[in-house]
């Protein structure tokens, strides 16, 4: 059974306001109230949120898009587009402090790292910045969701999928992308607010 790192609700609804896109840099979560738990029971219970890295592909000013293929394992994100790679933060993505503290902001890049590993072939990452985070409660699955949203800017405009699951259909400009239709609730917030 996967375990995977969650944060509890109240803490999401007390560091941020509002919902969809929310941009802002820095730290929301607290460590006490991380969570490794099983994933059967997090997708049901709303008082935690499953903390998912949401990865940003860029290439001078373009971003990567992609089709979900029905050969992935979650149908209600089939054949929808998005933006967003990443996923679940795994036990063993869990990285430490010297003082044996979770040390969030590396966890967040192993795991980010491994999806997109597993995922994509991609020549190199020049550098990644912070966006913000994706708050959407107005469905069962974005209740128990929260992103992290980062931007890393590729070395080249080299993109292929390694999974079946995953259609690569290239890079788009912002314009580009707010015309691609069945795009997936979290990456349309995205799209909605980059300038």
């Amino acid at each position: 059974m996967q375990h995977i790192l969650c944060t509890a609700s109240q803490v999401v609804e007390s560091a941020l306001s509002g919902e969809g896109f929310i941009q802002t840099t820095g730290n929301i979560f607290e460590l006490e109230h991380l969570w490794i738990g099983p994933r059967p029971h997090l997708e049901r219970d709303e008082r935690f949120k499953q903390i998912i890295p949401y990865v940003i592909l860029s290439y001078q000013g373009k971003i990567a898009a992609y089709q979900r293929t029905q050969k992935g394992g979650e149908n209600r994100l089939h054949n929808l587009n998005s933006i967003g790679f990443g996923g679940h933060i795994d036990a063993f993505d869990l990285a430490y402090h010297t003082d044996g503290s979770v040390n969030l902001g590396k966890t967040i890049e192993n795991s980010a790292r491994r999806e997109i590993d597993e995922e994509l072939n991609i020549s190199g990452v020049q550098s990644k910045s912070q966006l913000g985070y994706i708050v959407d409660n107005s469905n069962p699955v974005g209740r128990v969701h929260i992103g992290v949203v980062e931007r890393w800017e590729l070395s080249s405009e080299k993109i292929t999928s390694n999974e079946d699951e995953i259609k690569v259909l290239g890079l788009f400009e912002l314009e580009q992308l707010k015309q691609l239709s069945n795009m997936e609730n979290w990456s349309e917030h995205i799209i909605n607010k980059l300038e």
